[in-house]
C-alpha cells in the first residue's frame, strides 16, 4: 500500500509544471535604430509577474500558470505596447520580439517675452555705450545703493551737472533757460513761470525707474533747448508689493525758535485769497464806492508774529500688483511734502539811474517760508504677449511767502520805513497715457498723449511805506509804487501727442 502511494506522488511530481516550466522570452529593440533597449518593463496582464530587459534588450518570464496570456510592454519616452493574447502550454517556451517607437510629445506654442530692465546699472551702461549721442543715465538700483532720496539728489551725481541752492540746474555751464525736462518722454511744464524746469526734488526716488540726461540736442525732442534734456522715467512694472514711509526734520540755528514775521492771510494751502470776479470789471469810481461798504480783502497790512519751528519733510510710497488671468496690473502711488523757513538779516538793496546816482537805498530783514506737496499715481496694465498701457497722474502745489521789513531813504533824503508781503502759489496737474504694442516680431506700435494745466497765482501782494520825521510816522504817498495791493493770476494748458 505504501509503495503504491509513493509511486503515485512520484508520477504527479514528474508531470508538474515546476519540473518542466513554461516561459516566454524575446528581445526588445528600438524600431528606428534596431538598438536594444535596456530596462524595458514587461509584465503579464492580470498578474503580478513581470521583468525588465537586460543590457542586450532580452527578457524572460517564468513560473506562470499555463494558458492564454497577454503581455504589456512600457518604457519611458516610448509608446507602450500591448500584445495580442496567445496560449502557452505547460512546459512550452514561446519567443516574442518587440520593436518600440519613440513617443513624440508635441507641445503647444510657447511665447517667451523679455523686457530690458532699465533700472539696472549694467543695462544702462550698455544703453549709454550703444547711444549715438552723449548721454548720462542713473537707474533705480544705483539710486537705492547710494541712498538717493529724490531726482534732484540723483542728478547731482551725474557728471557735468551742477545744482544751485535755488534748485537751478547747470549743465556744462548752461543754466535753466537752456535746458528742458520731460516725464516719461513727454514734456512737463514748470509750475513757476519764472523758471523753465520743474523742481526735481518733487520726484521721490521710489517712483523713478531711471534718469537720462542728453547733453546735446536730440531731433526727437522739442527744439526749445540747447543745453541738456533731462528725462525722468517712472516705474511701470514691479513683481513684489512694497510700502515705504520716511520723515525728516532739521533747520537753521538762526531760525529755529526765533521770532518769525509773516503777513496776515486768509485761505489755506489749497485755497488762497482771491478777489471777487465782479471787482475785475469795476471802474475806479465803482470800486471806491464798493469798498466803503464791503471789505474785499478780508485781511490787513498788520503782520503776525510767532516762533519758528523746525523744518519738516516726509515721503510715502506704495506699490501693489495684481494678476487678472494671465494679465498683470500694477498700481504705484507716492506723496511727498515739506516746509522750510529762513531769516535773512542785514540785507541791502538800492536803485540807481543810468548815471549811477542812487535813487533810494534800503537795508532790510526778510522772513522766507516755503511749503510744497507733490503726488504721483501710476497705473500699468500688461496684457497679451507684448501689450502695455500706462497712465500717470502728477500733481504738485508749491507756496513761497516772503515778508520783508525795509528801512532807508529816497533820493531826496527822506527817511522811510515799510514792509513788503509777497506770496506766490504755483500748481501743476499733468496727465499722461501711453501704450506699447507688439504687432509682430518686426512691427511695434508706440503712442502717447499728455495734458497739463499749470497755474501761477500772486494773491494779494501788499506793499506799504511810511516816512519818519522826528520819530513821527506818516503814510508816504508821493510814490504810488511804494504803497499798493496787487492780485495776479496766470494759467496755461499744454496738450501733447505722439
Amino acid at each position: 500500500m505504501n509503495k503504491a502511494i509513493s509511486f503515485l506522488v512520484f508520477m504527479v511530481l514528474l508531470t508538474s509544471p515546476k519540473l518542466y516550466p513554461q516561459s516566454v522570452n524575446g528581445v526588445i529593440v528600438e524600431k528606428s535604430t534596431g538598438e536594444p533597449l535596456i530596462g524595458v518593463t514587461v509584465r503579464i496582464i492580470g498578474t503580478t509577474i513581470g521583468t525588465t530587459t537586460n543590457f542586450d534588450g532580452k527578457y524572460e518570464l517564468k513560473n506562470f500558470t499555463p494558458g492564454s496570456i497577454q503581455l504589456a510592454i512600457s518604457y519611458v519616452s516610448f509608446k507602450s505596447i500591448q500584445s495580442e493574447p496567445f496560449k502557452v502550454n505547460a512546459g512550452e517556451t514561446v519567443s516574442l520580439n518587440f520593436e518600440m517607437e519613440e513617443d513624440d510629445l508635441e507641445l503647444g506654442e510657447v511665447v517667451v517675452t523679455a523686457r530690458k530692465n532699465l533700472e539696472n546699472e549694467n543695462i544702462l551702461i550698455i544703453e549709454r555705450k550703444n547711444s549715438t549721442i552723449a548721454i548720462e543715465n542713473l537707474g533705480a538700483k544705483e539710486m537705492s545703493l547710494k541712498g538717493i532720496s529724490n531726482v534732484a539728489d540723483g542728478v547731482k551725481k551725474i557728471t557735468g551737472i551742477a545744482l544751485a541752492d535755488a534748485g537751478q540746474i547747470y549743465v556744462r555751464g548752461l543754466g535753466d533757460r537752456y535746458n528742458s525736462t520731460s516725464l516719461n518722454g513727454m514734456s512737463i511744464a514748470s509750475p513757476n513761470p519764472d523758471n523753465k524746469l520743474i523742481p526735481l526734488d518733487l520726484f521721490p526716488s521710489s517712483t523713478v525707474k531711471n534718469i537720462i540726461v542728453g547733453k546735446v540736442y536730440q531731433a526727437g525732442n522739442f527744439a526749445d533747448y540747447s543745453g541738456a534734456h533731462i528725462d525722468i522715467s517712472t516705474k511701470d512694472s514691479f513683481d513684489e508689493d512694497y510700502f515705504s514711509l520716511s520723515f525728516g526734520t532739521g533747520g537753521n540755528l538762526n531760525t529755529i525758535g526765533k521770532e518769525f514775521i509773516s503777513s496776515d492771510k486768509t485761505g489755506n494751502f489749497f485755497s488762497s485769497n482771491r478777489l471777487s470776479p465782479t471787482i475785475k470789471d469795476m471802474t475806479s469810481r465803482e470800486f471806491s464806492a464798493y469798498i466803503l461798504e464791503t471789505d474785499p480783502f478780508g485781511n490787513s497790512f498788520s503782520p503776525t508774529k510767532f516762533n519758528s519751528l523746525p523744518e519738516f519733510s516726509g515721503t510715502m510710497s506704495l506699490g501693489k500688483t495684481a494678476r487678472i488671468g494671465s494679465n498683470k496690473l500694477n498700481l504705484m502711488a507716492s506723496l511727498t511734502g515739506g516746509n522750510s523757513r529762513s531769516i535773512r538779516a542785514n540785507g541791502y538793496t538800492s536803485t540807481l539811474n543810468t548815471q549811477g546816482d542812487i535813487l533810494n537805498e534800503f537795508t532790510y530783514t526778510s522772513y522766507n517760508s516755503e511749503l510744497k506737496i507733490a503726488g504721483l499715481t501710476s497705473l500699468n496694465y500688461s496684457f497679451g504677449n507684448d501689450n502695455i498701457i500706462n497712465y500717470v497722474l502728477f500733481y504738485t502745489r508749491n507756496i513761497t511767502d516772503e515778508f520783508r521789513i525795509r528801512r532807508g531813504y529816497d533820493s531826496e533824503g527822506i527817511n522811510l520805513i515799510g514792509s513788503n508781503s509777497l506770496m506766490h502759489v504755483y500748481s501743476l496737474l499733468n496727465n499722461q497715457i501711453s501704450g506699447k504694442h507688439g504687432i509682430s516680431d518686426k512691427v511695434k506700435l508706440n503712442w502717447s498723449g499728455s495734458y497739463g494745466i499749470t497755474g501761477s497765482f500772486e494773491p494779494d501782494r501788499r506793499q506799504i511805506m511810511f516816512r519818519t520825521d522826528a520819530e513821527v510816522i506818516s503814510l508816504f504817498k508821493l510814490n504810488q509804487q511804494e504803497t499798493l495791493r496787487y492780485f495776479g493770476e496766470l494759467n496755461e494748458d499744454e496738450l501733447e501727442g505722439n
